[in-house]
């Protein structure tokens, strides 16, 4: 019976475990999973829980429809029924400016407007700031073969400064949590490079895609292309839970589960692989690290130093989620949308907010509001440090001013996640390459995680469907190992 191992209760280790025992079953192969979570839940960040008639997410709350590897693994287990598209009335975000909270105009997306119009008449700009963003009409390419590029340093050198401190940098904070002088354009934006190879010009490349369906009527994030689960997303992780601790169909595999089982070590040993728990030692034939990029890195040490040295060297930030809930007659100008973003350049604490009870349906009682107010990332980590009554009285000051909220909440759920968000910092991609590399190099050892090609749900699912395949096949191969220093990647 080949032994596997897998390292992490998140959606990664689960979904990877899930998978691996699906591919054992259709080979007719005898296989025993067992999953180690250091913790005492399943599901990682992904966490939901109803109080009080609220569906509270802890973690993420969306996942985005047009990566096929999470719709996919939703009706694999049964749950395409269960799916929820965002309200159509809030499918709109905004972007706070001093005490106002102003809507993105139509087309625009992230950084790039595709409608002229709305976005002239919109203030989130000034004058002198979009004539500066109508010079990318005329701007030329860059050299492709010019050393990589930031974030800030592309959206500055295409649309200006004011684009990036009012657009670009509240926008892609909302899924990166960075700091935008270090975030990578190769790695996290690769279409807006794309666009200006192909176009030249940002601007004309979005107005051509603003003719695609649904382009022109988004605002912000395209939210008809996101979903969630009735009853929140940890619907999905409990789900995979369940359908592993089911004993499988032909008999032949089986999954052990275990909670509070800390991995301190993956070594080598006679050719295979020896797991080390604090307590505990247990062999394998194939081991699964779906774990934060870091606590990789420790785990492979002995294993092979440079791959450590790769993994413990991608930054993390860490954030805070902190669902609040209101009496609808305390905001009495409650806005039609799905959230709102911060720009880090207007100095307060809150970096976003979800209007969760508007942005999907059946997540608060009829006369409830709740929010998902969001604080820390890489602009930010000093506010992760605030005690719980610290960053609850800076939060409700942000709030009453953006919301004009009235009194004190009727309940808050305060969760952190230190260490949680991946940075996919300048040399990103270089590091990576190093990562994949060494990987291979190590017959049955498999990398899954938001620190490599993907932070979102379904990224970390693709993953574990590739480590899944290329585990379960029987002509892994071995590599010579990778030579010479991974440049950049190394110095970062």
């Amino acid at each position: 019976m080949r032994q596997i191992i897998v390292i992490g209760g998140g959606i990664g280790g689960l979904a990877t475990a899930y998978r691996r025992r699906a591919i054992a079953e259709a080979r007719s192969e005898e296989v025993e999973i067992r999953l180690l979570e250091a913790g005492q839940r399943w599901g990682g960040v992904i966490r939901s829980t109803t109080e009080e008639g609220h569906v509270l997410e802890h973690g993420p709350d969306s996942i985005l429809r047009t990566k096929p590897a999470g719709i996919q693994l939703i009706s694999d287990l049964g749950l395409s029924g269960e799916m929820q598209e965002t309200c159509a009335g809030a499918r709109r975000s905004l972007i706070a400016r001093k005490v106002r909270l102003l809507p993105v105009p139509e087309g625009l997306y992230l950084m790039a407007p595709g409608r002229l119009l709305p976005f002239l008449r919109s203030p989130i700009v000034s004058w002198p700031g979009k004539l500066r963003m109508a010079l990318d009409l005329v701007l030329p390419r860059r050299d492709p073969l010019a050393s990589e590029e930031s974030l800030a340093e592309f959206v500055r050198r295409r649309l200006g400064q004011e684009a990036l401190d009012r657009i670009a940098q509240p926008l892609i904070s909302g899924i990166y949590t960075a700091d935008p002088e270090q975030l990578s354009m190769v790695s996290t934006m690769p279409l807006f490079l794309r666009m200006e190879r192909e176009h030249r010009s940002l601007i004309l490349a979005m107005r051509l895609r603003s003719q695609e369906a649904g382009m022109a009527q988004a605002s912000g994030p395209r939210y008809g292309l996101f979903t969630s689960l009735r009853g929140g997303l940890q619907t999905l992780t409990d789900a995979l839970v369940a359908k592993l601790s089911t004993a499988s169909a032909s008999g032949r595999s089986r999954v052990d589960m275990r909670l509070g089982a800390s991995v301190t070590a993956v070594v080598r040993n006679a050719g295979r692989m020896t797991v080390a728990l604090e307590e505990e030692y247990l062999d394998a034939d194939e081991v699964v690290i779906a774990a934060p990029a870091h606590a990789a890195g420790k785990m492979v040490k002995t294993l092979d130093p440079l791959l450590s040295y790769l993994l413990v060297t991608i930054p993390y930030a860490g954030v805070l989620t902190i669902n609040l809930a209101f009496q609808r007659q305390q905001i009495p100008q409650l806005p039609e949308a799905a959230g709102f973003v911060v720009p880090a350049i207007e100095g307060r604490t809150l970096i976003a907010c979800t209007l969760a009870s508007l942005k999907y349906p059946e997540r608060a009682p009829a006369d409830s509001v709740l929010l998902r107010a969001f604080v820390g990332g890489a602009l930010h980590q000093q506010h992760c440090e605030l005690s719980d009554g610290e960053v609850l009285a800076a939060v409700m000051r942000d709030l009453r001013d953006l919301l004009g909220i009235q009194g004190e909440p009727t309940m808050v759920r305060i969760h952190r996640w230190p260490k949680a968000m991946a940075q996919y910092v300048l040399g990103h991609a270089e590091r990576l390459q190093g990562i994949r590399l060494r990987e291979k190099t190590i017959p049955g050892l498999a990398l899954v995680g938001n620190g490599y090609e993907g932070v979102g749900i379904p990224d970390i699912i693709a993953q574990a469907d590739q480590a899944a395949e290329r585990l379960g096949s029987s002509d892994q191969g071995m590599p010579p190992p990778m030579q010479g220093a991974i440049s950049r990647a190394t110095t970062v």
